[in-house]
Parts: C-alpha cells; structure tokens; sequence
C-alpha cells in the first residue's frame, strides 16, 4: 500500500497524478523524523530497511527508492544520497494485425 496520499493543486484543479520532485520531496520527509509527513505516513519495517516507499496519487501511486542520511553538522540534517523512481505507464493500445500469406513471403 501507500505510505501516504498525496494531491497536487495546479491552477484551478487538482492534478491527476504527483510530478517526481514532489514524490522526491514526499518520501524525503517521510523518512526525516520530527517531519510531518513522518508523523502522518503508515511505513512498515520492510519498507524503512528497503527505503522502496510508495507516494499515492489519485490515480494510483509513485514508487520512490530513496536513501536518507542523517549528517553530522552544527546545525543538523539530512543528505538524500539517491532517489530512484518507477514510472509505469497505462496501456495505449492493443490489437491484432492480419497479413495475408502472399505478403507475408514477401518480408
């Protein structure tokens, strides 16, 4: 499942899915402590070893593998070593093609 739904507000309406710099943004913070959406998101144990969070859209959801790094400095924080993202796309078509035999010599 989704750790956390998410809704992005462009001009006049809701969009209908999340961009990658805000499923970036998203999983980053669901992983900083003492951040909201680390209050607010459901992750279990596999997926806080894994760091493979899922970001849900109203469509559906946006896979993010994303490494955290707490870092020592004076004032605190946190570096993201990586993010890698699984976009998958809906179906555009699907079909059959019939080639006639005498056509078919001829490829």
């Amino acid at each position: 499942g989704c750790i956390l739904n998410t809704r992005t507000f462009i001009p006049h309406r809701v969009h209908e899915a999340i961009g990658v710099l805000g499923s970036v943004s998203v999983a980053s913070a669901c992983l900083i402590p003492e951040t909201i959406a680390h209050q607010l998101c459901q992750i279990n144990p596999v997926q806080q070893q894994n760091n493979c969070l899922n970001i849900g859209h109203p469509t559906g959801f946006f896979s993010v593998d994303i490494d955290v790094e707490k870092v020592d400095t004076a004032l605190g924080g946190f570096t993201i070593n990586r993010a890698a993202l699984l976009r998958t796309a809906r179906l555009l078509m699907r079909g059959e093609v019939f080639i006639q035999e005498a056509e078919v010599g001829e490829l």
